[in-house]
């Protein structure tokens, strides 16, 4: 159930806003004009999770394309690197801190190297999600804005060259990129389809867990040039952002009928509008083909899997989301639910397996307690009354 997992471990970082002039994170470069290097990687909960050398210390690193390198503070103090500024850092849910950037000598990806990359040292307070997923930081777009990448979720390979021809795309259709001109984050065009089209520009994440998120700025617009065909809304709160969770607001649940990515096709896509400028394709597109994301030559190709592209999916009447360390009811959709159903009840049990009290970290990086069945015994604890009570409830 995507909104589930996307409530718990929506994107660890989205696009950094980057708002000094002083600092480039578009700097370094690989140390060879010639290189073709594959790693193995770990998929957990959508996120693409793969060794990176430092120093002759291997270390586990996120691949996210809607973000720059930043590595954890205490990683920052055990390798050799050169501080070039303080940046101003906004996460997911538009909260921002300034963070320290430093430039690291070397970097490799298996036989690849990169040099001189300015990484960002994330504040040692904001490691929850970090420390989750058991990683020492994040390979972003910027250092490997001069490669081509291509992922093969089929063998959990992640592989990098200065070469297109390394990876077979002659006859594949290519769409166009556009970088980010702050850390190289790639964008492209899609075509939604309901009772009307609209074309949007959308960010391209392999941070992002789901396989659609639309931004809430789009709403309004999408709706009236009918590119979803239906709707339902809920106040509360949806993501964990790399600072904070995000403020309790008005979302919507939506069902786009069809979305074109280049010449493919993929139906029936849920999604839950998000506070962000831009709507993003994430991670779960890998699930469906091969993806080489030539930064080079600003192209994206694509090369499906023999397997059904209909994203038809369940959904329970309301979203959990985490908040002060406890798993709490994030956004109510139902209106056949309860009115004592609220943003922030506690949940204590699903289907008598405890909840409460449990390490958070279980519910970011192992499979969800709402993944699995249809209908669930789920005991809460109001917010308010501080009374306990319990519902049954069916996936629809």
């Amino acid at each position: 159930m995507r909104f589930l997992f996307v409530t718990f471990a929506f994107l660890l970082i989205l696009p950094f806003g980057v708002s000094s002039q002083r600092v480039k994170l578009n700097k370094g470069k690989p140390a060879s004009r010639k290189y073709l290097s594959s790693v193995n990687y770990r998929e957990v909960r959508g996120k693409i999770i793969m060794p990176v050398v430092i120093e002759g210390e291997t270390y586990s690193f996120l691949f996210d394309t809607g973000a720059p390198n930043l590595i954890t503070k205490e990683l920052s103090d055990k390798i050799s690197s050169k501080q070039m500024n303080l940046i101003n850092v906004r996460d997911a849910n538009d909260s921002s801190r300034k963070l320290e950037v430093i430039s690291i000598p070397t970097i490799s990806l298996g036989s690849a190297e990169f040099v001189d990359t300015p990484t960002i040292v994330n504040d040692p307070d904001s490691n929850f999600i970090l420390d989750c997923f058991g990683v020492d930081g994040i390979i972003g777009s910027n250092m490997v804005r001069k490669s081509i990448v291509h992922i093969d979720s089929e063998n959990k390979i992640l592989s990098l060259s200065n070469d297109p021809k390394a990876f077979n795309l002659d006859g594949l259709e290519g769409i166009e990129l556009s970088l980010s001109d702050g850390q190289s984050s790639p964008y492209m065009w899609i075509r939604l389809k309901g009772e009307g089209k609209a074309s949007e520009y959308v960010l391209f994440d392999t941070g992002m867990q789901g396989f659609y998120d639309m931004s809430l700025d789009n709403y309004d617009k999408l709706k009236e040039l009918g590119a979803f065909s239906e709707s339902e809304s809920g106040r509360g709160t949806k993501s964990i952002g790399l600072f904070d969770n995000s403020e309790s607001r008005t979302h919507y649940r939506v069902n786009i009928p069809q979305i074109d990515i280049g010449s493919h096709d993929f139906r029936n896509v849920s999604s839950v509008t998000m506070s962000a400028d831009r709507s993003r394709i994430g991670s779960e597109i890998l699930k469906y083909g091969k993806v080489t994301i030539d930064y080079k030559n600003s192209r994206l190709y694509f090369e499906p899997f023999v397997i059904e592209r209909d994203l038809s999916e369940k959904e329970l009447g309301f979203s959990p989301t985490i908040r002060d360390g406890e798993i709490v009811v994030g956004i109510v959709w139902s209106e056949e639910l309860p009115d004592n159903l609220n943003y922030g009840d506690k949940i204590l049990s699903v289907n008598g397996k405890k909840i409460a009290g449990e390490d958070p970290c279980e519910f970011v990086s192992q499979p969800s307690p709402f993944e699995s069945d249809e209908v669930f015994q789920i005991r809460f604890l109001d917010e308010e009354t501080r009374e306990e009570f319990e519902l049954e409830m069916r996936k629809e």
